[in-house]
């Protein structure tokens, strides 16, 4: 339907520009958006969550920040066929300089060469549902904080993506 793709369009170019900051954990934040999707998954994925010991505090929109998670954690544990035997996805925070870091890695299909090219463009999408916008969102609301993602894959063996942003206090 075109006013509905029109609708999704509009409001795409729009979503992060104008961010409501608040100083939170990103630690805390982030693992509870882990923990509440672990909590909801059926597949028997283990699960692992790295982050330093102490709090980090930073300036974030706690709604995108667990929008974010929560569509890189779904993405990892779609990417995993079911029969396959062991199913790994693995969160991790570090501190870099001035950067916070995100990484979230599964051991699933891993993406194609073919499709790397198209992984963040909107409405691109390998699966039977969905409408292939959750990358290009994060991707857009990553770089109004002026942050960058990245993502190194293998086909068959698995992906990582890393999301660094500034760290503000």
């Amino acid at each position: 339907d075109i006013n509905r793709l029109q609708t999704i369009t509009e409001r795409f170019s729009k979503i992060g520009s104008e961010p409501i900051l608040e100083k939170r954990d990103i630690i805390e934040e982030t693992k509870s958006s882990f923990e509440y999707l672990q909590s909801r998954v059926s597949k028997q994925v283990i699960f692992d969550f790295r982050a330093p010991e102490k709090p980090l505090y930073v300036l974030l929109n706690p709604t995108l920040h667990s929008w974010t998670i929560e569509n890189l954690v779904k993405n990892a544990i779609q990417s995993i066929p079911e029969n396959q035997e062991i199913k790994s996805v693995v969160v991790e925070i570090l501190k870099e300089d001035t950067n916070f870091v995100l990484k979230v890695s599964d051991n699933g299909i891993g993406i194609s060469t073919e499709n790397a090219a198209y992984i963040f463009e909107p409405k691109f999408t390998t699966k039977n549902s969905g409408m292939g916008l959750g990358l290009a969102i994060i991707k857009k609301i990553i770089e109004n904080y002026n942050g960058s993602i990245t993502f190194a894959s293998e086909e068959e063996k698995g992906t990582l993506f890393t999301v660094k942003l500034p760290i503000k206090d």
